[in-house]
């Protein structure tokens, strides 16, 4: 976006003037007002979107709704609940199957062991 008055050209050559506190101060204001901005589009982004669907006899809750794709993935039933663990380590080692293998796992199976042996 051109600066056609000058005001930030002016700004950036007075930022080597400035104390470290008031660059510290200046870089608050700016990301307060970038908050602010962010804050304004998106609620005047969802007036609109809310405005449109109302035209259209639809929420905006409809909308956001029916533009999941289909088949798109849910959060799993277990999400989050404790697993039991599947393998057991020779130092009392646990591990559940998910996720990345440990390392004590990615040894023994190294040493020509079998990932078998470790099940519970």
């Amino acid at each position: 976006m051109p600066d056609s008055d000058g005001k930030l050209e002016t700004l950036i050559a007075a930022l080597p003037g400035l104390s470290m506190e008031e660059l510290g101060m200046l870089s608050d204001a700016i990301e307060k007002a970038r908050e602010d901005m962010a804050t304004a589009g998106r609620a005047a982004l969802l007036e609109e979107f809310r405005l449109k669907a109302e035209r259209l006899g639809l929420s905006v809750e409809e909308l956001v709704g029916a533009a999941a794709p289909e088949g798109s993935r849910s959060q799993r039933s277990d999400a989050g609940k404790k697993v039991a663990a599947k393998y057991r380590g020779p130092n009392g080692e646990e591990w559940t199957g998910r996720g990345r293998m440990p390392n004590w796992l990615a040894a023994m199976e190294a040493e020509g062991r079998s990932r078998d042996e470790f099940l519970i």
